[in-house]
């Protein structure tokens, strides 16, 4: 998500959802500027605080892209789930263990591989 900062590949997520609000940038009411300032992040309590919980299905639900934490590409702020390759049905710890620098780190938390290379710059505690 935070790859996608421009007018021209906007991407927001609100409420867990995934949007890609591209195409809804021009026809936005309260303009482009209210959205492009959360390119790339998480705008849901602001969008929360000013739109009703429907509004997404009713204006832009070809916007609705995926679900947070769906993809595998890391993100700003969030940790993505490593998804497997065909035929896998499971990584090892020894395949985790082959991603412990800063430009590729992987971690496992509650069963479930997460890359935060993404994140490390951001983690409060500290990149290492």
């Amino acid at each position: 998500v935070a790859k996608h900062t421009t007018k021209g590949d906007c991407w927001v997520v609100v409420d867990g959802q995934v949007l890609n609000v591209t195409n809804f940038l021009s026809e936005h009411p309260g303009g482009e500027l209210a959205i492009l300032t959360f390119a790339g992040k998480d705008a849901t309590e602001e969008f929360n605080m000013i739109h009703p919980p429907d509004v997404i299905g009713k204006y832009a639900p070809d916007a609705v892209i995926g679900m947070i934490g769906g993809g595998g590409g890391g993100g700003h702020g969030a940790a993505a789930v490593v998804n497997l390759p065909p035929g896998m049905s499971a990584y090892t710890l020894a395949d985790v263990a082959k991603h412990t620098t800063k430009g590729d780190c992987w971690v496992v938390v509650d069963g479930q591989v997460l890359n935060v290379t993404n994140f490390l710059s951001e983690h409060p505690g500290g990149e290492l």
